[in-house]
């Protein structure tokens, strides 16, 4: 039953942003897909940190990042209840065959948000190191350096 509720949730996001996979599919790349808010502090320092210059030159090469804002898109919104989010930002990534690799949560089914914390961190990054097929040790440290300047910052 757990692993249909896992398909199910995979198709809605895959229904709502089809572009996104026809990109991720042409440039080979997976893509990140992050739930925000205008109005959310923690989003706003996530935009920020993948704004980063050294963030973006190392993510850019495998990943896409595609915000979804939930306060002014009805997908967004509507995806947003779908998977009844606790809370944002939420980040999950999926590869260019649709498939999620990772959902951005803890064990307990809490979401990781904002990956400031040791534990969430260290799941994100895990997450970038399962995902990649090239980002090194060296380029995961400065992740997780780039994301407590950023906290820092707020």
């Amino acid at each position: 039953m757990l692993i249909f509720q896992t398909v199910v949730s995979q198709e809605k996001i895959v229904e709502e942003y089809p572009q996104a996979f026809i990109r991720a599919l042409k440039e080979q790349k997976n893509v990140i897909f992050i739930f925000s808010h205008e109005n959310c502090g923690w989003c706003r320092i996530f935009d920020r940190y993948h704004a980063d210059p050294d963030v973006k030159e190392i993510l850019g090469k495998e990943y896409l990042i595609h915000k979804i804002d939930i306060s002014d898109t009805v997908s967004g919104k509507s995806l947003f209840e779908h998977y009844k989010l606790p809370g944002i930002p939420v980040w999950m990534i999926f590869n260019s065959k649709k498939e999620l690799l990772s959902d951005g949560k803890y064990e307990d089914g809490d979401v990781v948000g904002y990956p400031i914390e040791p534990p969430g961190m260290e799941i994100y990054l895990e997450a970038i190191r399962r995902t990649s097929g090239h980002i090194n040790e060296k380029q995961l440290q400065l992740l997780g350096e780039k994301l407590v300047y950023f906290d820092k910052e707020y």
